[in-house]
């Protein structure tokens, strides 16, 4: 029988990742206290590093799978020139993350933060301190990335807004959305929204001369990655006024530490890496990871692996 083992999560138990896999007749071993796999055929990680280092240790492994959507901590080049394929679940909270993007908008453009705290600091009358505040109704939406989550978005946050304007690094074709330049997204957008994997070509794509290129007083969201956001040039953008505000879900450094310049940065909203979460997607996550890798190594892959295109024949690399 194929083995999977887990080797990190916050989760409280496996018990949903062994369900699943027993369907495909494939076992998976809690590894979180051991930290460290035998012979299995599979591992599953939520934090650690799985690189080229680890697949000569292990060389059994054939499967590797990611709870989330982002896999910047796999090295698919050397799982790919290896055989092993890599899974992610890219489609586990595509509804949660866009509710979240559209929400953090909302309370951008609205100024929620802000009239929360004049209301608690007894200050009621002060509303025009808050200003300026857009007509949501003449405003341009800008999505970078038209993923799954990029296109959530931009449906539920369309209703509220003039027109939806995208431009996808990967190149992706946004079916229904205006397709524009970098260039034109950012000088256009009144909201830009980031819906991009974090990548060298996207690492800091929001930077000093980026901020320095979008509108006045333009809205920044960012549910994605931490990393396409240089956090102290969002910063200085927000305290010059430049840009009118912005709201993260993620930051480069999390917990950002108590001297991080967004702690001080005007009009800027954070939330604590929380847009994946509802009481039904981490069951789904879970669920579906298991899925997937068990039912590749059991021959029937339910979906194909994230580095399909790259994988080399395992008999080629393989020791």
């Amino acid at each position: 029988m194929s083995t999977i083992a887990v080797l990190d999560t916050t989760y409280a138990d496996t018990a949903i990742e062994r369900e699943a896999a027993a369907s495909w007749s494939v076992a998976v071993d809690d590894r979180r206290v051991e930290g460290h796999v035998t012979a299995h055929d599979g591992v599953l990680v939520q934090y650690a590093t799985i690189d080229g280092e680890f697949f000569e240790r292990h060389p059994s492994v054939r499967v590797v799978g990611r709870y989330g959507v982002g896999v910047d901590t796999i090295d698919l080049d050397a799982a790919s020139a290896r055989g092993i394929a890599v899974y992610n679940v890219p489609d586990y909270c595509v509804r949660e993350v866009a509710t979240h993007a559209t929400t953090l908008a909302l309370a951008s453009i609205r100024r929620i933060r802000g009239a929360d705290a004049l209301v608690r600091s007894g200050r009621w009358h002060d509303w025009a301190t808050l200003r300026p505040i857009p007509d949501l109704s003449e405003l341009t939406l800008g999505l970078l990335g038209v993923g799954h989550i990029g296109r959530e978005t931009g449906r539920l946050l369309g209703p509220f807004v003039r027109r939806v304007i995208a431009h996808d690094p990967a190149g992706v074709s946004g079916e229904g959305l205006t397709a524009v330049s970098f260039d034109r997204l950012l000088a256009e957008s009144d909201i830009l929204s980031l819906h991009c994997p974090l990548l060298p070509a996207t690492q800091h794509i929001i930077n000093a001369e980026t901020l320095s290129r979008m509108r006045p007083g333009a809205h920044l969201i960012n549910v994605s990655r931490g990393g396409l956001v240089d956090a102290a040039a969002l910063a200085s953008a927000l305290a010059s006024g430049s840009l009118g505000g912005a709201a993260l879900d993620v930051v480069d450094d999390e917990p950002p530490s108590p001297d991080s310049p967004l702690f001080s940065a005007p009009n800027l909203v954070i939330t604590n890496h929380i847009a994946w979460l509802s009481e039904s997607s981490e069951p789904r996550l879970r669920r579906l990871l298991a899925e997937r890798c068990a039912a590749y190594l059991a021959g029937s892959p339910l979906t194909a692996p994230l580095n399909a295109a790259e994988l080399v024949a395992p008999e080629r690399t393989r020791p």
